[in-house]
């Protein structure tokens, strides 16, 4: 039972799955909203290369929606507005 639980805690959470990524102010961002318990995450990643260097910044806020629909849209909605607050910048956060 214990080699059984193992296995199961090894896995992980299941990766979830990415939405088609769109550009915004030449930045890509990628949702990939995950179903936990109290509904849909906020989730994506953002990208950006230049000179053949990308730089990626793993978006995660702790809105939550009910809907995965829902959650890709809020989720690009809060992208953007980063976006314009941070530009770049973004890729210098932790």
């Amino acid at each position: 039972m214990f080699d059984f639980l193992k296995k199961i805690a090894a896995k992980g959470p299941a990766e979830p799955e990415a939405e088609p990524a769109i550009e915004y102010n030449g930045l890509m961002v990628t949702p990939h909203p995950r179903q936990e318990d109290g509904g849909w995450t906020t989730e994506a990643t953002i990208t950006r290369t230049v000179e053949g260097e990308t730089k990626s910044h793993l978006f995660i806020r702790a809105d939550k929606t009910g809907s995965r629909d829902g959650a890709v849209e809020l989720t690009l909605n809060k992208c953007r507005q980063t976006i314009d607050q941070l530009g770049d910048r973004i890729f210098s956060r932790p």
